[in-house]
């Protein structure tokens, strides 16, 4: 933990929350949830359940669905009811 965020275990889940002085407008990830090798069904429950992602042009990565691939990692970013943005990953 440092001053610009807080990492959060339960179980096998982490939680990284992110400080931000601009809740609601901010332009980067306020919170990650590491998923591990389950992302791709995490990914599509949350769509069923009406969960819209974002699509970001990342040099180095490719669109599958909503999932972000490249450097290792998959990756898939949506928004909360507030306006800040989300994201899970594969890590």
């Amino acid at each position: 933990m440092d001053d610009d965020l807080v990492v959060l275990k339960s179980g096998e889940t982490v939680l990284v929350v992110y400080r931000s002085e601009f809740a609601g407008t901010n332009k980067a990830t306020s919170v990650t949830w590491a998923v591990g090798p389950e992302i791709d069904n995490i990914v599509k429950d949350l769509r069923e359940k009406g969960v819209s992602f974002e699509h970001y042009d990342m040099p180095g990565t490719t669109l599958d669905g909503d999932i972000h691939v490249g450097h290792g990692m998959k990756v898939a970013w949506f928004r909360d009811p507030d306006g800040n943005i989300l994201n899970v990953i594969d890590q």
